[in-house]
């Protein structure tokens, strides 16, 4: 089952009717850490960022919510939001306010398990990029990520930027410009345009 599928599902099951739309500019946030969390959001266009901060200040991307995806999941069942949800830009989302959520899924309890499945699926999702992040050289970590998100034929999401994947992998994109060279001079991909790459598969 989609994303798309499960929350028009879970949004058939809640009293409240349908969910609420929300159009956010470039920068804009949905919630920040700490705040109450407002509910389940679903990407309809744009992208959001989920950020988390640490103790020293510093900002890192944890998560990457993009059109047809849902996000902030286990926040359902918090107090508090854990991470900012910052539109990477111009972004529009559904969202079933949380109280409708919990209740849904208290009625009708065939969709807990459905809603089971599809938090093990993100959860696999951010564990990847937990693993990705282990990989040294940054040569291979890059070739890893690359390797992920390339069709049959090698080619990269259009939707997918550089700079995106550059945060996916916790690296400036000067040093994933420098890497993705590398690459290209030992023939593992090539550029066909400006800021598009190619895998060359075997």
């Amino acid at each position: 089952m989609s994303a798309h599928e499960f929350f028009d599902l879970l949004e058939q099951a809640c009293q409240s009717g349908r969910a609420r739309s929300i159009s956010l500019e470039s920068g804009q946030t949905l919630f920040r850490q700490g705040d109450d969390p407002p509910g389940l959001p679903f990407v309809t266009d744009g992208q959001i960022d989920l950020l988390r901060h640490t103790e020293t200040g510093r900002s890192v991307r944890i998560h990457v919510a993009r059109p047809g995806e849902t996000f902030a999941e286990a926040s359902i069942f918090a107090e508090h939001c854990h991470c900012d949800a910052v539109a990477a830009g111009p972004s529009h989302l559904r969202l079933l306010p949380k109280r409708s959520v919990l209740g849904a899924l208290e009625t009708h309890p065939g969709l807990g398990q459905v809603f089971s499945l599809h938090l093990a699926q993100s959860l696999m999702t951010a564990r990847r990029l937990l693993e990705l992040r282990a990989i040294t050289p940054l040569t291979e970590r890059v070739l890893a990520r690359l390797s992920d998100l390339a069709d049959a034929t090698g080619a990269l999401p259009r939707q997918m930027s550089l700079i995106s994947i550059a945060a996916d992998l916790d690296v400036t994109p000067p040093a994933l410009y420098r890497t993705i060279a590398a690459l290209e001079k030992r023939g593992l991909l090539t550029r066909p345009e400006r800021g598009r790459v190619r895998l060359k598969l075997a």
